[in-house]
């Protein structure tokens, strides 16, 4: 009875551990339909996004990058604003880990490294993950922490977003995040973290 009823714990712990865990595909990122299966690929995107519909995201395309001439897929994302418009190029990164920019075209363009800006694949509601990458050749950090996941690949999720500058280790950035189906990014919580 007792080999029982320590089975039975183990068994109901697995079950609540993965309770709050899933699967967080692309197309959630790209505003693109939610596949079935649990793989990320570039499937195709055209939406035209956000409360004044002045942000757009289209791919994927090739992108030939000007310092390796590396050939990669990417998504392009811009938004129109008053002081002009900021286009910003997005690849999967970080083993499929997560959705990266590549390139962004604020402060004369720039390349970016290893960049990390959604999250992607297996994660745990609460979960935290580290990343190191570089932006116009600068060091940095990202963190991101899962705060609202949902039980199902078509429920909407919440992260936080942070930005550190890994020479002195001070936050640059702290921004939450909600992305859901269909409609890609429905709302950001920019914290205005002084410069």
């Amino acid at each position: 009875m007792k080999k029982i009823l320590v089975t039975l714990i183990i068994s109901l712990i697995c079950q609540l551990s993965q309770a709050n865990e899933r699967f967080i595909p692309l197309e959630l990122f790209t505003g693109g339909e939610i596949r079935d299966d649990f793989e990320i690929k570039f499937t195709k995107a055209n939406l035209v996004f956000g409360e004044k519909k002045r942000k757009k995201i289209v791919g994927p395309e090739d992108w030939k990058n000007p310092n390796t001439g590396e050939i990669i897929k990417v998504y392009k994302r811009t938004r129109k604003s008053q002081s002009g418009e900021k286009t910003q190029l997005f690849t999967v990164t970080n083993d499929g880990k997560c959705i990266g920019r590549i390139w962004d075209s604020r402060r004369g363009g720039r390349i970016i490294e290893n960049g990390c800006k959604f999250p992607l694949g297996v994660w745990k509601e609460g979960e935290t993950r580290y990343f190191e990458g570089s932006s116009g050749g600068k060091p940095r950090k990202i963190e991101l922490t899962i705060l609202k996941l949902g039980k199902k690949q078509t429920s909407s999720i919440k992260f936080n977003w942070k930005l550190y500058n890994m020479k002195n280790g001070k936050l640059m950035d702290d921004n939450d995040y909600t992305f859901a189906p269909g409609k890609a990014m429905i709302e950001l919580n920019d914290k205005n973290i002084s410069k």
